[in-house]
Formats: C-alpha cells, structure tokens, sequence
C-alpha cells in the first residue's frame, strides 16, 4: 500500500522474492535493475570488506539524504563532514545559535515526524554489518560534536545516556511495552498530559529535551532527563530517566539510525538504504521481501559481492517458511536440499530435485525429463540464463534438440490476468523477437524456437496436452 497504484522496478524486484509464482517477463527487473545497478526507485552499492562498507555507507548517506532549504528546496549533504545537514534531515534546526529539534506546534509538524524520512535497515546485529557497529559508525561520525557538548561543565543539554551515549536529537527506537500508568513506569511522564499514555515496543522518536531558564535571570538550568517525541505520537513528549539505563538492566531506549529487518516490519521510510552481508545465515525469501517493501520512495541495496547473487534468495531453497515443519494435522515430512531441510508440501520440487516456482513448473519440468531419452534432446534446466548483446533473460526451460541443432525455450504463463504481468510478458515477447526467437507456430528463428504454454482460467494445467507438445516438437 505504500506504492499502490505504481508499477515500480522497487516493486518488482521485491516480487520476486514474494514466493508467489512470477510470470515469464518478470525477469526484465535483473536486466534493466539488477543489471544496471541503479533506477528512480533502486540502486546497487557493493562492497567487498568492512572497511569498504564503512566508506561506501557514508558515501550513500551523503549522496542520498535530502532536507528542505530555507526556499524549500530539497538540499543534500555537503561531504562526510557535513554535521548540520545531517541533523537537518531529522528535523534539526539552528535556533540562537543552537541546534534545536522542535516539536510539533499546532498543525505545523515537529522533528519527530522526520524520523522515519530515511532508514538503514540489515538482516543481523553482529559484526561490522549489524545494527550495534552500523549505529555506532554514525553516531561517530555525524554526532560526535553533539556527545562531546552535552559532557561539557555547564552544559546546555542532558548528559549522554546509557552505553550508546544517546543524547539530544538523537534518533532513538522504544525496545519495552511501557504503560506510565503503572507503578513500575511512575518515573515516566508524558507531556501534555494523555488519558492513555502508552509507548509500545518499536516506537521511532527523536531525543527533544532542551534546556530550559530559571526564574533567576542569569541563572541557566538544564534538564537531566531525556524527552522523546515518538513519530507514532506527534506532539507528546515522553521522559526517560537514568533509571531507564541502569548498567544491571537492559536499557529500554538504543539508536536508531540503524534497525533490523525484523524491527521494521510493519513500518514505511522514505528512504530505506540495506545492508546486505554475503553470506548471511539469517537471510532468507521472506526476510529480503520485508526488507525491500518499507521503502516509499527508494531503497539503496549495499550488497557484499556481486548483485546477482540475490537472485539466489528468490526460490524456496532460501524459504524460511518452508523450512518450518508445524503440520497440525499429519506428520511433517521433511526433505533434505543442500544440508537444509524443508517441509514437502511447503515446496515445489521437480522429481529430479530440481526447485521450480510452481506446482505447472514441476509438471512440465517432469515430463521433459521424461521424455528426455526418448526423443533425443538434452533438457538444460529451469530458468538458466540466456544473454543476447549484453541483455540477460531467464526462459523457464531451455531444451536442445541434438538431432535438428536447434535451441528451444519454453514459457510458461500463469498470471497474465494481472495487467502490469502482461505488460512485461509482451515486452519479453518482443524481446525474443527482435533478437531471432520465434513462435514455433512461426517455424522457429535463426537464434532459438519459443514454445509457450498457459494455465486455463481457474489457475490449472493440462498435463496430457503438456505431453502432447513434447511429442509434437520433439517427436518428428
């Protein structure tokens, strides 16, 4: 629903690894996204060693991060130094020569409501790579001067709290279900007051606890507490204590420049920028879906090595769902792929144990292998590439017949009711065309015959007209 309406390369990168199956022209996204590295709505960083992630991660934050200008014009950052435009594009402004964070006034919105306009979002929290270093990684870089205030003697702002050194402007996630009602949360206060004052878990907000004057006029006072006005609560500021840091307990607040994937889900940026480790044993299909949908706007994919290794993730080899054995009413029955095992009827296998994206898929796949020896051709596999003048395509099936020399290429088609589908599905129909694939029905082309097939209207296939073609093309 972020998008909705758009038919967006975000969107359709994202699809393929939604686990519903794809029609053939959705591999257009790995030609003119993944192979070209950047789009309106996508673009690839790779990195290779940690300290290429460091360096490549400002570098985006730097190209990518915008604000509005005093003429309200969408401004970038400067360079990696740039402290104040980074502080801008969470809502920070220059007051009396101090950085100020406002909250929201009336209908005019505050910072709070900048939190969510960019995100880093990775799969894990350890190594260079997890939420921990990536949050400390920009919290050296573009908050040092802020930390090192607020230690200062007479000190405008609340000292730094707990082990992150969190401090005023700091963007900050809620890790406790607090209710300031109960008596274990009575040093919680929230400001104005709210018949049902509640921070739940995940909440987003920006540190807005400012310095305040005494009666005394030379006298200058400062709050020790932290003020946060969550993103889900405009205009109502939450206290947080030195009892919320406590070395004994866990802290309920940490930076949030960096989230896991598995913390945003349910939440939408503007902007989202993904770090991607490779390898990375807690990625999976549905993990990378999540992390490619919270985006409004763009996502920035910082991939470890090379981005065609993503494509991996799309089959139900890389299905955390389908490794989940919890039938209710009959026994899992588990099956062994690669040293994993997977739930049999949560997978769609060919009998070679080959994984295809559909239970039509493993239909046909299974036939031409059995029909393999029979008439003579090699059955090459499922979705292996094809590139033509640097383009690269993913036909379902490629078959070479060894006694006519010719090369054929099977589609099979199962959601052309869906318009943007077919869309796609005439443009690599046109693909194949221009570039010397025929319709079979047309004899063929000097590059390659395309065979292609379809699911009748209720979603079906019919296995002995399968077997029929087979015999029609390869049985003269």
């Amino acid at each position: 629903m972020r998008q909705v309406g758009q038919d967006r390369e975000d969107l359709q990168l994202a699809e393929w690894f939604s686990g519903a199956p794809l029609a053939p022209g959705e591999d257009d996204v790995f030609d003119k996204v993944v192979g070209a590295g950047a789009s309106p709505h996508v673009r690839f960083v790779q990195w290779d060693s940690p300290d290429e992630l460091r360096t490549r991660l400002i570098d985006v934050l730097v190209e990518e991060l915008k604000y509005k200008g005093p003429d309200d014009r969408d401004l970038k950052l400067t360079g990696p130094d740039d402290i104040a435009g980074f502080d801008a594009t969470l809502g920070g402004v220059d007051w009396n020569g101090i950085r100020f964070y406002p909250p929201r006034k009336g209908d005019v919105a505050g910072a709070a409501e900048r939190a969510e306009g960019w995100q880093i979002l990775s799969p894990v929290r350890t190594g260079v790579h997890g939420v921990p270093d990536l949050n400390r990684l920009i919290h050296e870089r573009f908050r040092h001067e802020m930390v090192a205030s607020s230690y200062e003697r007479g000190r405008q702002y609340p000292k730094p709290k707990g082990a992150e050194n969190i401090v005023f402007g700091d963007k900050v996630i809620n890790l406790v279900n607090t209710d300031p009602s109960l008596p274990w949360y009575r040093h919680r206060r929230v400001y104005p007051d709210k018949d049902s004052p509640y921070i739940a878990n995940g909440d987003v907000g920006i540190v807005m606890g400012f310095f305040w004057k005494g009666r005394q006029a030379n006298t200058k006072r400062y709050r020790e507490n932290l003020e946060i006005e969550f993103s889900s609560q405009p205009g109502y500021k939450y206290t947080f204590t030195s009892k919320d840091f406590d070395e004994e307990g866990s802290p309920v607040l940490e930076l949030a420049y960096a989230l896991t994937v598995h913390k945003s889900q349910g939440s939408e940026f503007g902007t989202v920028i993904l770090v991607l480790p490779n390898p990375c044993r807690l990625l999976s299909r549905e993990l990378l879906y999540t992390a490619l949908t919270r985006q409004k706007d763009r996502v920035v994919i910082l991939h470890q090595g090379p981005r065609s290794q993503l494509r991996k993730y799309s089959f139900d080899s890389c299905s955390e769902t389908a490794r989940r054995l919890t039938n209710l009413f009959v026994d899992p029955k588990p099956v062994a792929i690669e040293g994993r095992f997977y739930e049999e009827k949560l997978i769609h296998r060919t009998a070679a144990g080959e994984m295809v994206r559909s239970k039509s898929e493993v239909l046909i796949a299974d036939h031409l292998a059995r029909k393999e020896k029979e008439h003579g051709f090699e059955y090459r596999g499922y979705e292996t590439a094809l590139t033509i003048d640097g383009a690269t395509k993913y036909p379902d099936f490629t078959i070479d017949d060894g006694t006519t020399g010719k090369t054929y290429y099977w589609e099979h088609c199962g959601m052309l009711h869906v318009p943007s589908y077919l869309k796609r599905w005439e443009e690599k129909l046109e693909w194949y065309k221009a570039n010397g694939i025929l319709l079979r029905e047309e004899g063929g082309g000097k590059n390659g015959t395309l065979i292609i097939t379809r699911d009748d209207a209720k979603g079906g296939i019919d296995s002995k007209r399968i077997v029929e073609i087979i015999d029609e093309v390869f049985g003269g």
